[in-house]
């Protein structure tokens, strides 16, 4: 295991192969990576995060803890994954990407999905509890509110089908 300076690594954090990370890097308990991941400077993986292999976390990216994250994902700069959030295989998540937890009224809506080799916008915003299906595009700033059935290109406030896949 390759590690950067100044960072804080629970005891019981379990790896695989060709793990490296950056500066400063929290991994809270219970959490797992697979071979071949790279977390970048600044990078918070709260407890029970578990994330597959060959996996690029770029700096500053935020877990909430019990997050699935795939194989074969990217996660750029500053995105953000809440809680009991399960990033599918093949996902590219644009910088600022942010998903939601709980609504307004501070109730917790578990369960958000993102699907297998979908691309999610920068700054796009996953409401809490969606389901976006395999293969969709999410535009840059856009809102998504409602589950996704059907892949195809979404973009807006809230997030509109424009094209199909």
């Amino acid at each position: 295991m390759e590690q950067g300076t100044g960072c804080i690594v629970a005891a019981d954090f379990k790896h695989g192969e060709n793990f490296s990370m950056g500066n400063y890097c929290v991994i809270q308990e219970g959490c797992e990576v697979g071979d071949n991941v790279r977390l970048e400077h600044f990078v918070l993986l709260k407890k029970g995060t578990k994330i597959g292999s060959n996996v690029y976390v770029d700096s500053y990216v935020k877990s909430s803890g019990n997050n699935r994250i795939g194989s074969g994902v990217t996660l750029r700069f500053n995105a953000t994954i809440a809680r009991d959030v399960t990033v599918e295989d093949d996902v590219f998540i644009s910088p600022n990407v942010m998903t939601i937890y709980s609504d307004h009224k501070g109730i917790a809506h578990p369960g958000t999905v993102i699907g297998k080799g979908s691309h999610i916008g920068t700054n796009a915003v996953i409401g809490h509890g969606v389901k976006i299906a395999p293969g969709t595009v999410i535009g840059a700033l856009s809102l998504v509110t409602q589950d996704i059935d059907t892949p195809g290109v979404y973009v807006g406030i809230p997030a509109k089908k424009i094209k199909d896949i």
